[in-house]
């Protein structure tokens, strides 16, 4: 049956019954990746009681009270993210190679030394730590005999009357109702939707391509009482980005399809925006060999804006280049909450020749919450926090490390541990492997005025990607084994 081209709604409509926000981008916005310094980081990012190091402003603020002299650091970082991806059997691997920076800061330090009781020393530290990478690359391809994006389209058309399409679904949809890859047939008076793929067997891939990350400028005041007692506040100020592009195709490569040679969806999600945190903390040495820290962390209250875009081009063997773009997308304005976190800390330290820390941090993703700037749209995010509620709990983190010295040089070791965000009812599955370890190294040369320092870390973390999904039968994902490599340096210079 024959389409003509429908009128669509106004702009204002459209917004009111497409929102891009999910409880996947509470939980991705709302991960951290501690280790901006180089010493941190060859340490497992364990670095909640030893303090002194510029990366302490963004685990426990009053590890800026130890430091002696004032400092300024700098940390550029080279990342590679390997990510494996199997779909229906088949297997691809893509290489993501990135240079950032870890941090730069300075650490001005007033501390004296003192028989008196009372306070020995004040620090003010400002700069900036990156807190995550959302950078990533990869593509999964299989052939699928089963089923299509297709079918799913159509699945939500049920109820939904002809020229209603790009009312209810103007960014997707309504982009293969108009390329004619969804049309419509009557049948004993009754009319239904159907694709041109009625029987699968095409050739599927997806490609995703994501930039982006959290950073955060850091201010910190901290004071050391009586040599004993370190205390430490920040005022977190945090950037965000993402951008997500990608592409869904589907080809009849073998030519058996009758009427169709392949389309391809594309997609280009981009999230900018700002927060802003508190963190209190306090480490105390009962001894000189022995330190425990405290530190409390408040959610990042983000304001955000998204941008969406979609089209759909298709080729339908008839000699027509269909090509449809979605409609304008009116920029979008919502907040994110993040969890509030805990961490507690422990540290030995050996004489001045060595140092052990050990962090614990516990933070609860089901108090993650995505709220719209516009109250008037409150109803429609019901669902996503109930979501975030219902399938997110308690992860706990862990994290070691070991410094040795000697003379001038530094040799470090550590490791980390996180347990899954998910819901234990859900973890049994692999849609919620997302269970995340790791080890490091380092090492660093250091004298009386610079320092300069090299860490490694090797990560890995699995997940779970479903493209799509079917009332009626089940539907292959794409499961992932992402391999993360750093290497970060940082020089330093104390005065």
């Amino acid at each position: 049956m024959k389409k003509g081209i429908l009128t669509l709604a106004s702009c204002a409509f459209l917004l009111n019954t497409v929102f891009a926000q999910t409880d996947a981008d509470a939980l991705r916005f709302g991960m951290l990746n501690y280790g901006s310094t180089a010493r941190s980081l060859g340490m497992g990012n364990a670095f909640g009681a030893l303090g002194a190091d510029f990366s302490s402003l963004a685990i426990n603020p009053a590890g800026i009270a130890l430091y002696r002299r004032s400092e300024l650091t700098i940390s550029p970082q080279f990342s590679n993210r390997n990510v494996l991806s199997t779909y229906i059997n088949n297997e691809e691997a893509d290489n993501f190679f990135k240079l950032s920076f870890g941090n730069l800061g300075v650490v001005l330090a007033n501390s004296k030394r003192s028989d008196n009781h009372g306070w020995r020393g004040f620090a003010f530290g400002f700069g900036y730590n990156r807190t995550n990478d959302f950078s990533t690359h990869y593509t999964a391809e299989a052939g699928n005999a089963t089923s299509s994006l297709l079918d799913a389209f159509v699945e939500d058309l049920d109820q939904v009357a002809p020229e209603d399409i790009p009312n209810y679904y103007p960014y997707d949809v309504d982009l293969a109702w108009q390329t004619y890859l969804i049309d419509t047939t009557t049948y004993n008076g009754g009319l239904y939707y159907y694709t041109a793929l009625p029987y699968a067997g095409a050739l599927q891939r997806r490609s995703l391509e994501t930039r982006g990350g959290t950073g955060e400028w850091d201010i910190t005041f901290g004071g050391n009482y009586n040599d004993q007692l370190y205390l430490g506040f920040t005022m977190g100020i945090s950037n965000l980005r993402y951008i997500e592009e990608s592409t869904w195709e589907e080809s009849d490569d073998q030519d058996t399809i009758p009427y169709f040679r392949n389309y391809v969806y594309s997609t280009e999600l981009k999230t900018e925006g700002a927060g802003i945190n508190f963190k209190a903390g306090l480490i105390y040495r009962p001894a000189d060999f022995f330190r425990l820290g405290l530190a409390i962390h408040s959610p990042t209250w983000f304001s955000l804006t998204d941008n969406y875009s979609s089209t759909i081009s298709a080729d339908l063997e008839d000699g027509i280049d269909r090509i449809y773009d979605g409609p304008e997308f009116i920029p979008f304005d919502y907040s994110i909450t993040t969890p509030f976190r805990a961490i507690g800390s422990l540290a030995f330290v050996f004489a001045k020749q060595g140092a052990i820390n050990v962090d614990y941090e516990f933070v609860n993703y089901n108090q993650s919450r995505i709220r719209p700037e516009d109250k008037s749209y409150k109803s429609y995010f019901s669902p996503v926090n109930k979501a975030i509620r219902e399938k997110y709990t308690m992860s706990h983190n862990l994290r070691a490390g070991f410094e040795w010295r000697y003379e001038e040089i530094r040799l470090r070791l550590g490791g980390f541990y996180s347990t899954s965000p998910f819901d234990e009812k859900l973890r049994d599955t692999e849609e919620t492997d997302m269970t995340r370890y790791g080890l490091t190294c380092g090492i660093g040369y250091r004298t009386e005025k610079f320092f300069i320092d090299a860490g490694y870390a090797w990560s890995r973390m699995g997940s779970y990607i479903q493209p799509y999904s079917l009332s009626y039968q089940d539907t292959y994902g794409i499961t992932q084994k992402q391999t993360d490599n750093r290497i970060l340096f940082t020089v330093g210079w104390m005065f």
